[in-house]
């Protein structure tokens, strides 16, 4: 069993460091540079099949057809990694518009795959 060193020996260091990296991911989703990457993706405001409501559509940068903003995530083109030091971590997570792209969930979680099957996951 690993070592419980950090937060009053609650956690260990691999706990510590998800912790740390999942606040940062959560500050990104207010970066207003992947709002810029989102508003240049948006098409028109079409009626969403599934609600029927009218929806602003974004255009998916791989298989460039319209989706609700829902079923859109803007990505990182060049993936941020693994691991990496905090200062470059930070770099590439809070990076600027020429390395974002605006993806349907489809073609994201298919980016995602390709990109981790070169990597061996932590069990």
């Amino acid at each position: 069993m690993k070592e419980k060193t950090r937060n009053g020996k609650r956690w260990t260091e691999a706990r510590y460091r998800s912790f740390i990296t999942s606040a940062l991911r959560g500050a990104f989703r207010r970066w207003a540079v992947k709002f810029d990457v989102l508003k240049a993706s948006f098409t028109s405001v079409k009626t969403n099949r599934q609600t029927g409501r009218k929806a602003q559509h974004y255009r998916c940068s791989k298989c460039a057809k319209d989706f609700p903003q829902k079923q859109v995530q803007v990505d990182h083109i060049v993936p941020i990694g693994r691991d990496l030091s905090w200062d470059e971590f930070i770099e590439k997570l809070f990076c600027e518009r020429d390395n974002l792209q605006v993806l349907c969930k489809t073609c994201h979680k298919e980016k995602t795959k390709s990109e981790n099957k070169g990597y061996i996951r932590d069990i």
